[in-house]
């Protein structure tokens, strides 16, 4: 990698004046490091409060339009939708949390306690146009200032998480899933080029001394507190600062996941994602784990199986990483695709077309309640699936649902605002349509 570009990087993901670096270092958030006058003389209030914990977030995503909603829970009640006879998409009862319901073997796979956090959120995403993928992202138009979702969520959740920056990361590697910010494209990265820049031996996390740089920060901190008379501010920087054994501990962990970054795989994204959350770079980051792909042509749905196979198994190694990595409890994983695909049985049995009408958003975390939300019936006789209106109260699908079928898109994404720890007046200021469900809450 040029020296421009590793420069260019680097400011990218610590901020002028390396200001991520110094937030790592001392464990105090960026913005407080930028503005320490205006952060003392804020105190308490000054720190974002929210009803729950703001969260981080994976955000997966494809161009490709997988079918992941056809054999999710919700699908396997109607003998008349499509499932490749492979013994991994058998019907099988699978518990979600207080619930049961029937879905691909291959989910339960997961460990209950991952199925009690897990919603299989059925909507529609009303296009079957792959150049459409942004257009999705921007909820087709029901995110306001026409932002995209992730980048809403980023911008909302940056403050109360202390992050460098608001703005998502992609580790996708595609153009296809571009992510744009207040309509400004954003860097395409993938985790083999994070470990190049991070681990570097001349100016990588290796080469910083965090210690020294922690003691120089609260020094200064610390006498800027005592010159203006704010002594009592000694408690608001120590309920923040990290101890020189925590901040061993926790460069040597990071170098030793970067260490790991070997590929650009769907597990390599999950371990990366984790490492910026680690050091406070961003609150919201974008992969892109395969669960099918755009299986027109697909024998047997043999692509389908395997993908369903490989990506259960990405999600179940995202939980142990997050686990390792005390992480449990502070970040939520969303997938969002394109558009969904069709399920009539006798027709999408060697591949399968696009379907405007029906998606499945996977939602898992710990303000999630296990849950099927919504779900599907044919439009008409002999015709193709579609999601049902939902009843906001129950979660459930139904035609007399009081979120309409073409506002089941927004409450999906203000179901996974309000999760994520956006306030009431946030989600509905920026979700333009739909409603909470709050049976997918578990809060």
């Amino acid at each position: 990698m040029n020296p421009e570009r590793r420069n260019a990087l680097l400011t990218m993901l610590f901020g002028a004046g390396s200001v991520g670096l110094r937030s790592l270092a001392t464990g105090i958030p960026a913005s407080i490091l930028l503005n320490p006058r205006k952060a003392f003389a804020a105190g308490d209030a000054g720190i974002p409060q929210a009803a729950i914990q703001p969260q981080f977030v994976i955000f997966s995503t494809s161009g490709n339009g997988d079918p992941v909603g056809c054999n999710a829970p919700g699908t396997y009640d109607d003998p008349n939708i499509a499932h490749s006879s492979d013994p991994s998409m058998a019907s099988t009862p699978i518990t979600l949390g207080a619930a049961t319901s029937k879905a691909a073997k291959v989910w339960s796979s997961l460990a209950p306690s991952v199925l009690a956090q897990a919603c299989f959120f059925h909507h529609a995403t009303y296009t079957v146009i792959h150049p459409d993928e942004g257009k999705v992202l921007r909820m087709m138009g029901s995110v306001a200032g026409g932002e995209m979702l992730p980048s809403m969520l980023g911008r909302e959740l940056a403050p109360a998480l202390g992050t460098v920056r608001a703005q998502p990361i992609s580790l996708s590697g595609s153009f296809s899933e571009a992510i744009y910010f207040q309509g400004a494209p954003q860097p395409l990265l993938t985790p083999t080029s994070l470990s190049s820049v991070l681990s570097s031996p001349t100016n990588g996390l290796g080469a910083v001394d965090l210690v020294k740089l922690r003691d120089q920060d609260l020094d200064s901190l610390n006498a800027l507190a005592k010159s203006e008379g704010r002594s009592a501010q000694g408690t608001f920087i120590d309920q923040y600062a990290t101890s020189t054994t925590q901040l061993r501990t926790l460069q040597q962990g990071l170098l030793g996941s970067l260490s790991m970054l070997k590929d650009n795989s769907p597990d390599s994204q999950i371990q990366a994602a984790i490492i910026l959350f680690q050091m406070k770079v961003t609150p919201v980051v974008v992969v892109h784990i395969p669960f099918g792909g755009d299986n027109h042509g697909d024998p047997g749905l043999a692509t389908e199986v395997a993908d369903h196979q490989t990506g259960v198994a990405t999600l179940a190694n995202m939980v142990q990483l997050l686990s390792s990595a005390g992480l449990q409890n502070q970040v939520t994983f969303a997938m969002m695709n394109v558009f969904g695909r069709t399920m009539i049985a006798g027709a999408n049995t060697n591949g399968r077309q696009h379907n405007n009408a029906h998606h499945m958003s996977l939602l898992i975390g710990p303000n999630i309640k296990g849950s099927v939300v919504g779900g599907v019936a044919p439009a008409g006789p002999g015709q193709e699936y579609q999601a049902l209106a939902i009843d906001s109260a129950t979660g459930t699908g139904s035609a007399s649902g009081d979120i309409t079928f073409a506002d089941t898109f927004g409450a999906m994404g203000k179901t996974l605002a309000t999760a994520v720890g956006l306030p009431d007046a946030t989600v509905e200021n920026n979700i333009l349509n739909g409603k909470v469900v709050q049976a997918a809450l578990a809060t």
